[in-house]
């Protein structure tokens, strides 16, 4: 009976002594179709029990059966996993074999593969031979590409498990406790529910020296086992981006605020309208256009499309932006015709003068701080989109900076062009105003009732012209 669970197998089997989080994931991994991600501390025990239980017990009880393990770095896999396997295994029936990658259990003619995320390609193609289980094991998840959570997703496991010490609040590791919440059994293990650094003197007081002296978001990760929000720097919390996504923000104001913002370029970054109906936003058009006259007719076209006047959009104004925003003026004959002024779209400079200059440095500041002010709120819907995702996550401030300035986006990763074009959107927007009660004009609405001006209210006997 023990055999038939991972939590029994690795008691009665391997021997070990479990800890209560260790029984709860591995009881979760028994069920053909389970999808469990876990969060832990640094030196949780993971590698050493947690996947050395589950692949010894797959290969063990399940005939003809792959096992797929990766991980961030081949040493991990090397230095770690394997040797923890071979010590395991001596304890068992004899047909174990393990290499450099490999493993095989002759009893059941079931294999284990193991590689590392530097070659992504080996995710590709795996599946269980027809009546055999799938088990695929994704060690420090974190780090991990996307390319392979994608390819996995194809491979169609009977069981899979991701681990990893958490980091930053995005990516695909953090989206399975959030965005995928649904579809996979989140766990977090902190410092405290690990005995032997909790509980051991030594540890301990490691642990504290660590919480005292680190970093915030380095603790929070390492022993609190937390993504990190906002580190120092970190302009956007993306607890609230994720909030903002995912549907958790009522949306109000239709047809109130219908806006856009428009991030140009030469082509050899994305180009990005977004657009708005009330708080909600989403991305009208991407690109890589390289002609500014075929950017400036996309412009046109789309606000037509979506009924926004042209002084309702903003767009970058610099570098190649003016020749862009050239043309767009041209397109709509901006300027004063027959009397009438025609007005095309308004030049958002970067690098020019905010609202507030005592408060910030430039209009890009300005507008990404309020920007994470209305997300922190809960304010505004964005566009559940993983590259906005990402390009939020490592935008920056000069902590010491006064006034406020932003990194300069040449030390980002790439460009932030959605992100770009959202803060433009925003630049105006006032929750207040679309939230505002309705002026009561019922005076002059009613039929029933006569609006009365100031003369007409009663007055004093002197008002009247009566003796007093």
């Amino acid at each position: 009976m023990a055999m038939a669970f991972p939590d029994g197998y690795a008691a009665g089997r391997l021997h070990m002594s479990l800890y209560p989080w260790q029984i709860r994931v591995l009881d979760a991994m028994s069920l053909e179709g389970a999808r469990v991600a876990v969060r832990t501390c640094n030196e949780s025990g993971k590698t050493s029990t947690l996947m050395v239980a589950l692949i010894l017990w797959h290969m063990e009880t399940q005939k003809d059966s792959l096992t797929v393990t990766t991980s961030g770095s081949y040493r991990q896999l090397k230095e770690q996993l394997h040797p923890h396997l071979v010590r395991c295994s001596k304890l068992l029936d004899p047909g174990w074999e393990f290499g450099d990658g490999w493993g095989r259990f002759a009893g059941l003619n079931s294999r284990l593969v193991s590689f590392s995320a530097s070659d992504p390609g080996k995710a590709e193609g795996w599946h269980a031979p027809v009546g055999s289980k799938l088990l695929i094991i994704m060690d420090e998840a974190k780090t991990l590409p996307q390319s392979i959570y994608d390819a996995f997703e194809r491979a169609h496991a009977t069981r899979w498990i991701c681990l990893s010490s958490p980091g930053s609040a995005h990516g695909p590791f953090y989206d399975l406790f959030h965005k995928y919440s649904k579809r996979w059994q989140g766990f977090r293990v902190p410092a405290s529910d690990c005995p032997h650094l909790w509980s051991d003197p030594v540890k301990r007081a490691d642990l504290e020296h660590q919480i005292h002296n680190l970093r915030p978001e380095l603790v929070q990760s390492m022993i609190y086992a937390d993504f990190v929000s906002a580190g120092q720097g970190h302009l956007f919390d993306m607890v609230c981006v994720d909030a903002a996504m995912h549907g958790d923000v009522a949306h109000v104001g239709r047809g109130q605020y219908a806006h856009a913002g428009f991030d140009n370029s030469g082509g050899g970054d994305e180009q990005v309208l977004a657009v708005s109906d009330g708080n909600r936003a989403w991305f009208e058009w991407t690109g890589f256009l390289k002609d500014e006259l075929d950017q400036a007719v996309v412009l046109k076209d789309h606000l037509a499309l979506c009924g926004i006047v042209p002084s309702a959009c903003y767009s970058d104004d610099g570098g190649i932006g003016q020749a862009v925003n050239n043309h767009i003026d041209h397109l709509y004959a901006a300027g004063v015709s027959d009397g009438v002024e025609v007005v095309s779209v308004r030049r958002f400079d970067f690098n020019g003068r905010p609202r507030d200059p005592k408060m910030f440095a430039n209009m890009r500041a300005e507008g990404y701080f309020n920007l994470s002010k209305l997300i922190r709120q809960g304010r505004v819907i964005l566009p559940d989109d993983d590259t906005l995702r990402e390009e939020l996550a490592f935008i920056k401030y000069d902590a010491d900076s006064s006034p406020l300035q932003l990194v300069d986006k040449k030390k980002f990763p790439r460009s932030p062009n959605r992100a770009d074009a959202l803060m433009m959107l925003f630049y105006d927007f006032d929750f207040a105003a679309l939230t505002a009660a309705p002026e009561d004009r019922s005076d002059i609405t009613s039929p029933t009732r006569t609006r009365r001006e100031r003369f007409e209210f009663a007055a004093g006997p002197y008002d009247r012209g009566e003796d007093a």
